[in-house]
């Protein structure tokens, strides 16, 4: 009669490239959860950045007797690169600023919204009325040229 005292060689073997293959299994059903969450965060974020820019020039479009002061949208060299910076003033003291270097949009010194690539003000003055024209691009929303937002103020 055979003595067994213990694993093979041959059975631990076995055990080690059997773990291996549950593992590697694992990982790679962990790694497309992961992405896929990635993914849809980046989108969330993108919505939200927007939606939080949007209430709060909303609210200041709808003030009463508000007016726009100035408009521009200007190129700036810093360290050698250009940098764009648009904005709009508000005869009721704000002003909202883009700045490419920081991929930032300021309500005045406050920090509105950020990770957006691209983003530019202008309006008309059309029969007494307003039309403000946003351009606001992130990683996963795109509300330039045709898509742009537009405001209409009295």
């Amino acid at each position: 009669m055979k003595n067994n005292r213990g694993i093979t060689l041959t059975s631990l073997i076995i055990y080690i490239i059997g773990m291996l293959i549950v593992i590697a299994t694992i990982a790679t059903l962990t790694s497309f959860f992961y992405r896929n969450v990635d993914i849809n965060e980046l989108e969330r974020l993108s919505t939200e950045q927007f939606t939080e820019f949007s209430s709060i020039f909303s609210k200041e479009i709808n003030k009463k007797n508000n007016k726009v002061i100035e408009c521009k949208t200007n190129i700036e060299v810093i360290d050698g690169n250009d940098y764009k910076i648009s904005y709009i003033i508000f005869s009721g003291g704000n002003q909202y600023t883009y700045k490419q270097e920081s991929n930032t949009i300021y309500k005045n010194n406050i920090k509105v919204c950020t990770g957006i690539e691209d983003c530019d003000f202008s309006y008309k003055f059309i029969n007494s009325i307003y039309q403000i024209k946003v351009n606001f691009k992130t990683a996963n929303l795109n509300m330039t040229g045709e898509n742009a937002v537009n405001y209409s103020m009295n």
